[in-house]
This record gives structure tokens, sequence and C-alpha cells, in this order.
């Protein structure tokens, strides 16, 4: 079969455009088995509905799927609309984070013929030789569909234990148009290339903000797999910079070890950046010196919030004492630290919030990103949210860390939205912070660009008020 997979075009530009390996991983394990596959991503197109129409006319797909999150999801329905409208008879399978938390409500869009939940690569073979040998579908595993108008939903697939049976084919991708994309809070490169890698999957613990995809179990990919990769990956593409994409790189603390020693020891000579953060209560003073070592320039810590009434709340489990002291060190070996901090969670107050800025202001961190809470599908947040009363914005497409969401604090929209301004005047326009991140700021070429983007974030009119009362 032929297949056509599409990450749908998005107009938030606080969304960093990197290579879709989620995209890359499904196309590669349907290679794999004889099919032949085409990757469009439309956030990188310049024309995204023309090149559609141009792919679908030319490459002809048998079947077409499309890769979301939740902030995509109003983007992606209209992008399966397009697809039955130029291909009527060509099945559209979604899959991806959003479709775990609420199928039957997806389903009931006549362009979506079939979801697949939660981890997609066994699910997607097995769907993709029923499909093409026109069989049940019935007993795959992990799928969800319709069937003479009724929702069908099978049992759950489980998770992917080998890790290591999961080879990239980042050919399938043209890595070459990503590296103009990827300068944001999150993604502050050393240079534009680079590439992103993940080398585990899962997450132990229970914040309450988060989605649990990939479930409370670590699975990780050998270290020399990992090494393996970024060799392929700096022969192939000529890039010496990761950018690792971990939701717990360092909770084995031997394991994460064992992989910066190897780096050294192989002379790699390598760029590192964790830009979805490492767990700061996991970092020793050995880790701290491994990571610089190996070529750490780059870590993100999700702090959240700076009141332990509020790290209670959200089950952050973090003891936000020992973070001066690791934000500290890390800034003595050159590892620049970007802080993740979060406002208006349910019942928090001005006071709570205030605090949290202090708190941000009064650690050494290079920079910080200020959310506005989204409470999205699938998450106890959204549960609370719900709970206390609010009405949580059912437009994902507005779903965005820069604009209101919902607002279950104890404050009113327009003051949260002040507050967050408030965050990153107080943080970022001081001779002392503009000087620290002068100074750990690898790229200066992009220093430029964020400046700008402060500014625009600070303004009058940057927030857009997407609650509704």
């Amino acid at each position: 079969m032929k297949f056509l997979l599409v990450r749908p075009a998005v107009t938030d530009k606080n969304i960093s455009k990197v290579m879709p390996l989620g995209l890359i991983a499904v196309g590669s394990v349907l290679k794999r088995a004889g099919h032949t596959i085409h990757i469009l991503d439309l956030r990188i197109s310049s024309y995204p509905d023309s090149e559609l129409r141009n792919v679908l006319h030319e490459f002809d797909p048998d079947a077409v799927g499309i890769g979301l999150m939740t902030v995509e999801s109003d983007f992606a329905f209209a992008l399966a609309k397009q697809v039955k409208s130029i291909k009527k008879d060509v099945p559209v399978i979604f899959g991806g984070p959003h479709c775990a938390h609420d199928p039957q409500y997806i389903l009931h869009d006549p362009s979506v013929d079939y979801m697949v939940i939660g981890e997609g690569e066994l699910t997607i073979v097995e769907l993709a030789e029923a499909l093409e040998k026109k069989t049940d579908v019935g007993t795959i595993k992990g799928i969800a569909y319709r069937k003479n108008g009724e929702y069908v939903k099978t049992l759950p697939r489980e998770k992917i234990a080998d890790l290591d049976w999961l080879t990239q084919e980042y050919d399938l991708a043209d890595a070459a148009r990503y590296f103009n994309f990827a300068c944001s809070h999150e993604y502050l490169p050393a240079t534009k290339r680079f590439m992103p890698l993940v080398t585990s999957r899962g997450c132990p613990f229970t914040c309450i903000y988060c989605h649990d995809i990939f479930g409370k179990d670590i699975r990780y990919r050998s270290a020399d797999k990992v090494l393996e990769e970024m060799k392929f990956m700096r022969d192939a593409y000529g890039v010496n910079e990761f950018h690792i994409l971990d939701d717990s790189f360092n909770i084995d603390m031997k394991r994460a070890k064992k992989i910066f020693d190897m780096i050294v020891e192989r002379g790699m000579d390598v760029k590192i950046s964790f830009p979805n953060g490492v767990r700061a209560d996991y970092i020793d003073d050995e880790m701290v010196e491994k990571m610089r070592a190996a070529g750490v320039y780059r870590l993100a810590l999700g702090i959240e919030s700076g009141s332990l009434r509020i790290q209670k709340l959200i089950s952050k489990s973090l003891d936000i004492k020992i973070l001066k002291n690791v934000v500290s060190k890390l800034t003595q070996a050159n590892i620049s630290v970007n802080g993740f901090f979060m406002l208006g969670f349910p019942g928090e107050t001005r006071e709570e919030m205030e605090q949290t800025i202090r708190f941000a202001c009064e650690l050494d961190l290079s920079t910080a990103l200020f959310s506005l809470v989204i409470p999205n599908p699938g998450t106890e947040l959204r549960n609370m949210v719900l709970a206390e009363g609010d009405e949580a914005n059912k437009n994902f497409s507005h779903y965005s860390i820069n604009a209101i969401n919902s607002n279950a604090s104890q404050v009113k929209p327009e003051e949260l939205v002040a507050l967050q301004k408030q965050a990153y005047r107080r943080f970022y326009f001081s001779p002392r912070r503009a000087w620290h991140i002068f100074k750990t700021t690898h790229s200066k070429s992009l220093l430029a660009a964020k400046f700008l983007s402060l500014l625009k974030l600070t303004s009058a009119w940057s927030n857009r008020l997407s609650y509704q009362s």
C-alpha cells in the first residue's frame, strides 16, 4: 500500500517545527512491512493547501494517516475533510496524543475512518495489512472505528517493550527543511543544524497537567543504540548538535551517566540540549560534571510553581528547596538552564503567582517560560477545572501557553494576563539578566529574534483572550 502521513498546518508560532519523529516512527515500521511511504509536514509548507492537493494527486495514496496533538485537532479535522473532498474512498486514520482522550467524539466526524490509540507502531502495521487484504479490523488492538454507523473501540494495545526495535528511517523526511524553523523558548539551539532524538518512553510521575500516552513505566533504548543513532545522524546530515526530547531521561541516573561517558570515550565532540526538561532532583554533582564533559550546553527544568501548596496540588513531587543549588551548579558548569513555570492553576491566588515570579527571578536561570495553564483533555487538571465550575475552552486550536484557555484561579482573566506579562518583564528586563543571557546563549545570531519575541510577548496587544466567559 501507499501511505501518506501528514502533520497539519498550525498557526500557533509557539509550536516548534522540529522533525516529526512520531510520523517517522510510524513510517519506518510501515516501510519495513513493505509499504511505500510519503511524509508531508504542512507545518513547514508555504502553501499547505496546494501542496496537499498536489501530493494527493501525484502520490495517489491508498491510505492517509494524520498525526495530531490537541492544539492541532481542529486543523486535523479540516485536513481530513480536504482529503475526502479529493480522495473520497481513501481511508483517513488519526493518531497521536489527542486520540487517546475522546475517540468517540472524534469519530463523530465522518471524514475520520479509523483512530490509532496509544503507541501506534505495532497497530498501524496490523491495520495496514487488514485494509490491504480487506479483512476484519475488529481483532486489532488499539484502534477505534465505525461499524454499521456504530462506534467500536477494541482492546488496548500493549506498550512496546523493546525500543531498540524501533529503527528510525530519517530519510523519510527532508531534514534540511527543518534547520530554519526551530527557534522558540524551548528550542534555542547553538546552531540551526540540529536533530531531535528520543531515547526513552514513559514517565513515572503523576503531574496533573500531563497526558500519559506512553504510560508510567519507563522503557529505555540501550546506550549503544543511542550512540549508534547519533553517529548515523552526524554522518548522514552533518550535524553535531542533538536535542533529546525524553520525558524522563535522567530518572535512571546510572544509564544517563553511562551515555555521557560513552560520548566522551568515543570522542564524539557534540553539543546536547534537553529542551523538554530533565528532573532537577535526579541531578547530582557527578551528573553535572558528566553532562559538561559530554557537551550538554542547555537544559530545561520543569519547576512550575514557587508555592509549596501549588506544588502539592499539581502532584509535582519536586523538592523546590534544592533548586537554587542545582541551578547554580549547572550554571557554573556553563550549562544554561531554562525554567518552566505555569500560572493560573485551580484555586491559585495572586500572591501564589507572585511567589512563583519572585522564585523564578531568584534562581540563576538563563531563560524562563511562564505559561498560562492549559487544561488538556485527558488530564486530571481538566477534571479539576471542570469541577471548579469553569467551562474549559473547547476550541483546541486556541490552546496556547500565551492565551487564557480556562480560568479556575482566584484572579480575573485580565489580571492573569497582566501577571504573565509582569513575570516576563521582571525576569528578563534587568541588566544582570541580560548579561547572563548573553554569556550563556551559545548562538548569538538568535538573540535578536528572541529579544523581539519577548518585546511582543510583553506588549499591550500580545495576549488574546480565547477564554469564553
